[in-house]
Parts: structure tokens; sequence; C-alpha cells
């Protein structure tokens, strides 16, 4: 059965190729620790290798972020994970110690990592319990709040046997010894960092990694497809809004985050199901598409489910010349329309053709339509001629305007007026 990490109790166990092999980690954490002192990096799936892994030396200096051993980790180490789960391990900013114990760098400016030590606080031992110990982080939720000293959930061992491992917290007394855990008690004590003790990786994995059988598989990217055709797809000649559709779905069935773009701009963004036919809103939208010079345009769809993302790109060519607006429904008035103002909004070059048509009748079953061109383009009122009106008075306009000799394009982008 495939479910996802986020469905993985903590405390329950997972396994992670590592150069080759099936290798346990246990689920530490679900969640952000701490969102006060953690990045949102670090929100995801914890896991901290479930045996020690192998012994090294810390460094000869206790500063963790400039360590020999965070460099190892996130070179060596990380080179041998199975190339799937590689790619999907969140590069995060964690809190750490300066070595003296002046402070410690929380949020934006923790260490960056992908994989690393826990912290001894994150392990259930506060500052306020040893000397020499920065608070580095939250409590995980696997361990619980202690002294440090004896605790079976920190036991750990390499190849059977009880080993000591490394924490990345510094011993902040001295400049080059490191707290750690021995590996049969779990009782916690510094030692020179200079030493070769055991490593326990940890790293952090998106929720929505899927798990089979309790083993963690590769994400499967989004797909995008289109009954417009493949990605690159032309939509041929468009002079009208029109609707181009398109389905980003994801193998594991996880919502992706869906972002729409014309010309290179980001015209909307929204989160879907997988599998949910969508609709490009800029290019159906009236007030969009009139907007839009003459000519070729860019489309492109991204869908992305947090690790890993699919585009689909189509193009159209927008070939209007001519525009006609009118009211669907007209006015009514409760009195006779003797008089109105109508203005065009928009960019409507000096030579294209436009004509505008205003009447005080529209209920009637042969609306009176009166030239109204000269006096929209100068700003005037107009006076009706029609005194008519057997359905009683109702106002409507026609607007029609076309593409002049010059050949230069334009758009109407609102129409406003008044009537008494």
């Amino acid at each position: 059965m495939t479910t996802t990490l986020a469905a993985q109790a903590v405390g329950s166990t997972v396994t992670l190729k590592v150069d080759g092999s099936d290798t346990a980690f246990l689920v530490v954490h679900q969640g952000n620790p701490d969102p006060g002192v953690y990045d949102a990096s670090c929100e995801g799936t914890w896991l901290l290798m479930k045996d020690v892994y192998t012994e090294r030396v810390w460094d000869n200096r206790n500063d963790y972020a400039a360590s020999l051993l965070h460099a190892w980790l996130n070179g060596a180490f990380l080179e041998l994970l199975d190339s799937g789960i590689r790619q999907a391990v969140k590069t995060v900013k964690l809190p750490y110690a300066d070595a003296d114990g002046s402070g410690v760098h929380s949020g934006g400016a923790g260490v960056s990592a992908q994989a690393f030590l826990l912290s001894m606080r994150e392990m259930g031992t506060p500052a306020a319990q040893k000397a020499g110990l920065a608070d580095e982080g939250a409590l995980l939720d696997y361990f619980a709040d202690g002294d440090g000293g004896e605790d079976p959930l920190r036991a750990a061992a390499l190849g059977g046997t009880p080993t000591r491992y490394w924490t990345r917290s510094p011993y902040t007394t001295t400049s080059d010894q490191v707290w750690t855990v021995a590996g049969e008690t779990g009782k916690c004590s510094y030692r020179d960092g200079s030493y070769s003790y055991g490593v326990r990786p940890a790293l952090i994995l998106p929720q929505a990694m899927p798990v089979s059988d309790g083993a963690v598989l590769p994400n499967g990217a989004p797909g995008i497809t289109s009954a417009s055709g493949v990605s690159g797809a032309d939509l041929g000649a468009r002079n009208a809004p029109f609707a181009f559709e398109y389905m980003p779905s994801d193998p594991e069935g996880a919502s992706l985050s869906v972002t729409e773009t014309l010309d290179q701009t980001v015209t909307r963004s929204l989160t879907a199901p997988s599998g949910s036919t969508l609709r490009f809103e800029a290019v159906y939208d009236s007030l969009s598409f009139l907007k839009l010079a003459n000519g070729v345009h860019a489309l492109q769809v991204t869908a992305s489910d947090g690790m890993a993302s699919a585009v689909f790109d189509a193009s159209f060519t927008k070939a209007v010349t001519s525009a006609s607006l009118t009211m669907a429904q007209p006015i009514a008035a409760s009195a006779p329309i003797t008089a109105a103002s109508l203005t065009v909004g928009g960019s409507i070059p000096d030579d294209a053709a436009l004509t505008v048509r205003l009447t005080n009748n529209a209920a009637d079953e042969q609306p009176v339509w009166q030239d109204a061109t000269e006096a929209v383009r100068q700003g005037k009122n107009v006076l009706f001629a029609n005194q008519t009106a057997a359905n009683g008075p109702a106002f409507n306009f026609r607007v029609e305007v076309s593409r002049g000799p010059s050949g230069t394009g334009g758009y109407i982008d609102s129409v406003s007026g008044a009537f008494q």
C-alpha cells in the first residue's frame, strides 16, 4: 500500500537507499518544530538514521557551520543517497550556536544544510540543564525533555555495537569540544572535536513523498496534458476570447501549485487537485483579451508538487481588426430620456473607423438609433430627436470600431456614460 511521509507516525521507521542498501531512518518530527526559531524551509518530515552510520572527526574547532563533518555530510554522504531521494532532500536553515556561546543563529540566519546532525536541544536537553550548552532549536516530538542523563531514545549502535556519536552542539566553554551521546545509555557529555566518534545523519523530506511498505520512493514528477495538443502547441489565429483547457496531474495524487504565464507575466496562481481540468483565464477573460496587441503571444503553464515541476507551452496569434460593443440588456428609465453622454475608454487610433449610436427607446421592437460619433469624440452631450417609446424609455449604445489605413491597433477597456 502506498501512502505518504505525512502519514507516518513519529517514532515509526522508514527506509532510504544509502550507498545502494536499504537503511532505516526514524521519523522524529512532522512539520516545523517551532516557526519562531526555524526557517520555513524546515517544514517537512524529519528523519534520523536509526543506527550510527560511520565514525568521523568533527573538527579541531567547534564551529559547526565551518566544520569538516558538516562539509562531509553535505558532500560525500549526500552523494550516497539514491538519486531520486537526493533530489527531494530539502535545503534547510537550522539553528546553530556560536562556538564561544555568544548566541544562536536562528531562522533565516541558520546554517544551510541538507544532511545534518541533531542538536542537544532537539534531542531533549535544554541549555538550563547543562553548563556550556546553548538552546539550538526546539524539542523534536520523538524525544522527551530531560537533563541529558540516560535516555534509551537516544541510544544507537554501529554494526550492533553501542557507539558514542556527535551532535551539532558545541561545548561553548571551550573552542574545541562538542557535545556527544553515549551509544549504550543515551547519556550526554562533551568530547574533543578532533576525536573520531559516530555520525547519525538527519535530513528533512517533503511530507508528500510516497512511501510503499515502509520504503520512501522517489517522487514522481507532475505532468500536464491538453486536448489542444502537446507542449509547444500552436493554437492558431484568434479574434475573440477563447477557452484553452489543460489538465495537471501528479503520480501520487498530490494537489499542485499551478501558475499561468502570458508573455512572461504571471496572470494567475492557484492550487488545484491532481487531474482537474483548468482553463487559462487570461485568454478567456474578455477584458484581458481585448487589451492584448495583435500578434503572437506565448502561454505557459507550470505545475509543481513542491519537489518537481512540469511545464506546458503554447502560443496563439491575436488577429483582431474590429470590435463591436453593446449592452445585453438596456437600462430602463422611469421618465422619457431626452439627453445622454458617453465616453469610450481605451486606446483608439486617430484614423480608426469609429461609429457610436445611442437609443432612448431600446425596449421597443425597432429602436431608433441616433448617430453620436462626433459628440462622443468631442466629449459633448447628445440630445435625442426621438420622442417615442412604446414599451417605455430605455437606454442602450452601440460602439463599432475597426482598424484604419495606418494598421495601428488599439483596444476599448471601458464604456461609461449617463442619461436624463
